[in-house]
C-alpha cells in the first residue's frame, strides 16, 4: 500500500497543484498482480497584480478546482513470464469553484456559466511475448488519453489600469482526447551484447487545446473580445517508426543509436493552408558513445541531428509560417572520480556542446552557439 502526497508549486502567478495518491497492490495467486487506488488533486490559479505604490493597478484572479480519481490495474504473467498482459482503467471527476476577479465591475467572462470539466474515463492495455530461444520479444499497446484544460487556459487574464483586462483564456474550452497505439519487436544478438528495437506508432489527437496567434480568433465575434488566446482545434494524426540499437563492442565501450520518422499532420490548418504539424521534424537521429577508460575516467560523445521543421512567427499584422533548418549538434564530455574514502569521492566533470558552433533556431529564437560547462561534485 502506498501514500504519496505531492506539491508542485510553479509560481505565485501560475498557481499551485497539490496531489494525494493512495494505492494498494495484491497478488491474486502466482500470476496476477492487482493494483487499485485513489487520487485527490487540488489545482489553484492565482494572478495578483497589486502594486504597492500604484493602487489603481490593483487586480487579482483566483480560481480553484478539485478532482477525485479512482484507478485499477491488473498485470498477468503466464508461461514462465514469457507472456505478459496488463490492463488498466481510470475515472476522474472534477469540481470547479466560482472564479473571483478584482476589480469585479469590469471583470471578463460576464454572464458565462463556469462549469466543471466533464468526467474523464481512460483505459490502457498492453501485451508482450518473449521467445527465449531466439531472444525475440513481440509487443503491442493501446491506450486512451484525456487532458482537462488548465485553469490558466480557461481563465487566464491580465489587467492594466489604462487598457483594462487582457483576456487569454476561454471558460468554454473542452478537454483534449487522444488514442494511441504502438507495436514492435525487440531482438538481442551476440549473447545480449547487441540489442535492437523497431516500433510503429500511431496517435490520434482529438479536440486539442492550442494558443492561437494566427487570426483564427476574431475580436468582432469572440464573446470576450480576444484576438489571441486559447482555443480548441480538431487535433491531428501522428504516425511513424522508431529504430534503436545498443551495442557493447568492448567491455569498456557502450554505443547507442536511434532514428525516428514522424509524419504529423493537422486535421484542420491552423495557419494559412499548412497541415504539417509545427515544430515536429520528420526525421531525427541520435548517437551516444560512452568509454570507461578506467574505474575513474569516463568519456562521452553524442550527437543529435534532425531535418528541417515548420514554425509560425507572430508578426505585427499576420502570422507567417517559416521553415527552419534542423539541429546538427555535436557534444563531448569527460568525468573523473577521485575517491576520498570508502563512501566519499570528488567528481570533476566538463562538457562542451555544439562543437561545430551551428547557428540554429527554435521556433524563431536563436539558441547559444558553442558552449562549455564544468564543475565539481561531492559524493558522500
Amino acid at each position: 500500500m502506498g501514500y504519496q502526497p505531492t506539491s508542485n508549486t510553479r509560481s505565485p502567478y501560475d498557481g499551485r497543484i497539490d496531489t494525494v495518491n493512495v494505492h494498494a497492490s495484491y497478488h491474486l495467486g502466482r500470476f496476477n498482480l492487482l493494483t487499485a487506488g485513489y487520487e485527490f488533486e487540488r489545482e489553484n490559479y492565482a494572478n495578483d497584480n497589486s502594486q504597492q505604490y500604484v493602487p489603481e493597478a490593483f487586480s487579482a484572479v483566483e480560481v480553484t478546482q478539485l478532482s477525485h480519481a479512482v484507478f485499477a490495474e491488473d498485470q498477468i504473467r503466464l508461461f514462465g513470464d514469457r507472456l505478459q498482459i496488463s490492463g488498466s482503467a481510470r475515472a476522474q471527476f472534477f469540481t470547479l469553484d466560482a472564479p473571483v476577479f478584482s476589480p469585479a465591475a469590469s471583470a471578463p467572462y460576464q454572464g458565462v456559466a463556469f462549469g466543471s470539466p466533464p468526467n474523464a474515463y481512460t483505459g490502457d492495455g498492453s501485451i508482450a511475448y518473449f521467445f527465449r530461444g531466439s531472444g525475440t520479444k513481440l509487443r503491442g499497446h493501446v491506450g486512451r488519453g484525456y487532458r482537462a484544460p488548465s485553469l490558466f487556459e480557461r481563465f487566464g487574464a491580465g489587467f492594466d489600469p489604462v487598457y483594462g483586462y487582457s483576456v487569454y483564456g476561454d471558460p468554454r474550452l473542452t478537454p483534449e482526447h487522444s488514442v494511441g497505439l504502438d507495436s514492435g519487436v525487440d531482438q538481442a544478438f551476440l549473447n545480449g551484447r547487441l540489442k535492437t528495437s523497431a516500433t510503429y506508432f500511431y496517435t490520434w489527437l482529438d479536440n486539442v487545446i492550442v494558443f492561437d496567434t494566427s487570426g483564427l480568433i476574431d475580436p468582432a465575434t469572440d464573446p470576450f473580445g480576444r484576438s489571441i488566446g486559447y482555443i480548441n482545434t480538431r487535433g491531428g494524426i501522428s504516425r511513424g517508426v522508431e529504430f534503436s540499437a545498443a551495442v557493447a563492442p568492448t567491455r569498456s565501450l557502450n554505443v547507442t543509436a536511434a532514428y525516428t520518422y514522424v509524419n504529423a499532420i493537422e486535421r484542420t490548418p491552423i495557419v494559412s493552408d499548412v497541415l504539417q504539424t509545427f515544430v515536429v521534424p520528420r526525421n531525427q537521429f541520435s548517437f551516444l558513445a560512452t568509454e570507461r577508460v578506467n574505474s575513474r575516467l569516463f568519456l562521452t560523445f553524442d550527437t543529435l541531428d534532425s531535418s528541417s521543421y515548420l514554425a509560425p512567427i507572430y508578426g505585427s499584422v499576420i502570422t507567417q509560417v517559416f521553415q527552419f533548418a534542423g539541429i546538427h549538434k555535436i557534444n563531448a564530455g569527460v568525468s573523473y572520480r577521485l575517491p576520498l574514502s570508502d563512501y566519499r569521492a570528488v567528481r570533476l566533470f566538463a562538457r562542451a556542446e555544439n562543437l561545430t558552433n551551428q547557428n540554429y533556431f527554435e521556433s524563431g529564437f536563436a539558441t547559444p552557439g558553442r558552449t562549455a560547462i564544468g564543475g565539481v561534485q561531492f559524493q558522500y
